[in-house]
């Protein structure tokens, strides 16, 4: 029997694996999920499910960690899950909002990668098993007063680039000025990069031989497509996914990409850059038909997903769901290339049922 490990990594290197391996995303509403499994915290809920992939992170000791915001100054509670609020206008902080110059956008206070803690990072990674699949993630967790810093890490922020951006200066407010003010967004692109790329070297030189992957992510597409044009994804947003899928590269990990919805016009553009996994395949979306996925980009990457969270997990039966894994391992699965799990976070109305259904079948399918 092969472990979590050699069936990620054969999953990603398009080997047929013994079993499809299978992951879930974050988990909204953790606390009936902690009371059925007996566990205290997420990573030991993660252990008892026993998922095949487990991750790692810094975390941010800087002079904003307390204030209810990210290291962009910006709100990250209330922000995200069943009840989060988006980037509406009613949640304001959009500091950024009112710049109207490059000197407005070179006098913010940019996130400095000397307020984070990484050497939580290879301690969390030597406690993973193993056998398991370890993944360093670009994201981040936020000290708090009185809790233990490797508890702090189990979740927290992405550090994407076009949400920042929707963060900084408000989510239309960003796309208009893409169009009409590009100067003033490429100013704050650069210093997003310079972040990011900084943040991610010293998260991968704090890992360095410990793991085997690098998180990364970003949201740029909607259920019907691209949010701005693929010339403007290509002028704005590619060149720093480039550098940073080459980043890890140079470490010797695989990258595996978070964007949700819809983006077939730059989806081999991506694969260009260097993305080895596809998180997450909304395969319910028209234009990402699983068949159509698997034929002309099945061996370039490895699809993450693909199970739906808007339909089947939270409104089937379990029998459904074991119906869908199936299907969904047969078309997408075949020959490696395919990591089940869930198409996005498991929200609240998800029965727990129907998650371990999906666990369950994934174990014992056999082609």
């Amino acid at each position: 029997m092969e472990t979590s490990r050699e069936r990620i990594l054969k999953a990603i290197d398009h080997i047929q694996p013994d079993v499809t391996p299978v992951n879930l995303g974050g988990i909204y509403g953790l606390g009936p999920w902690l009371e059925r499994f007996g566990a205290r915290t997420q990573t030991e809920l993660r252990e008892r499910l026993g998922l095949d992939v487990e991750y790692a992170r810094a975390v941010y000791v800087g002079p904003k960690a307390g204030d209810g915001v990210g290291v962009f100054g910006t709100p990250v509670e209330g922000v995200y899950g069943a009840e989060g609020v988006g980037y509406g206008g009613a949640r304001g902080g959009y500091p950024l909002e009112e710049a109207d110059s490059i000197a407005d956008i070179e006098n913010f206070a940019w996130p400095n990668p000397d307020d984070f803690d990484y050497a939580v990072l290879p301690t969390l990674l030597r406690k993973i098993p193993d056998d398991k699949a370890k993944r360093i993630d670009l994201k981040y967790g936020i000290a708090h007063e009185g809790q233990p810093i490797e508890e702090c890490a189990e979740s927290g922020p992405w550090i994407p680039l076009l949400c920042t951006l929707f963060d900084l200066f408000g989510f239309e407010n960003a796309l208009v000025r893409l169009s009409l003010e590009p100067r003033i967004m490429e100013a704050a692109i650069k210093k997003t990069e310079e972040f990011t790329l900084e943040f991610a070297r010293r998260s991968l030189e704090a890992g360095k031989g410990l793991a085997d992957i690098l998180y990364y992510g970003d949201d740029f597409a909607t259920q019907r497509g691209l949010m701005i044009s693929p010339e403007q994804w290509r002028r704005f947003l590619k060149p720093t996914y480039r550098k940073v899928f080459e980043l890890a590269k140079g470490y010797g990990l695989k990258v595996w990409f978070h964007s949700c919805g819809t983006f077939r016009p730059v989806l081999p553009d991506l694969i260009e850059c260097g993305m080895d996994v596809w998180e997450t395949v909304q395969v319910h979306l028209k234009g990402n038909e699983p068949q159509v996925l698997k034929r002309e980009y099945g061996k370039d990457i490895t699809f993450y997903g693909a199970i739906s969270t808007q339909t089947t997990l939270p409104h089937g039966t379990p029998e459904d769901i074991r119906a869908e894994v199936r299907e969904r391992i047969r078309v997408l699965g075949r020959g490696g290339g395919y990591i089940c799990g869930s198409d996005h976070g498991i929200m609240p109305d998800v029965p727990i049922e129907n998650v371990l259904a999906m666990l369950d079948e994934v174990r014992r399918f056999r082609f």
